[in-house]
């Protein structure tokens, strides 16, 4: 598998627990919300990137990256207190960050000179 189908399947993972323990665990409304829809598009965007990468869609992901970093960074600091909230929000970010640096990485081999792939 190449560097975007990794880092699609990582967002796929990603995007897959997130969604999931959005449903199991999550009560307030505003986080459902949010987490729900991130988690939505992380996963178009792993479809995206393991069925038609292209600039766009690496550029979409390397977006969805910081706003996925940011999200679960606010919502680890919010759910400190919280030791299983705390680690699976850690994780999450962890796996994010994961799928935006292969994806990032991708993107920075293509541009010296390999194709899309």
């Amino acid at each position: 598998m190449n560097r975007l189908g990794i880092a699609g399947a990582l967002w796929l993972v990603a995007a897959g627990l997130a969604i999931a323990m959005t449903i199991i665990f999550r009560t307030d409304l505003a986080q459902i919300v949010v987490t729900t829809a991130v988690g939505v598009v992380a996963a178009v965007l792993g479809l995206l990137l393991i069925a038609r990468p292209s600039p766009l869609v690496l550029s979409a992901s390397n977006v969805v990256a910081v706003v996925w970093l940011v999200l679960y960074a606010v919502l680890t600091v919010q759910q400190a207190g919280e030791v299983e909230a705390w680690t699976t929000d850690v994780l999450l970010l962890a796996i994010g960050a994961a799928a935006g640096l292969a994806t990032y990485r991708a993107a920075a081999n293509a541009k010296v000179g390999s194709p899309i792939s």
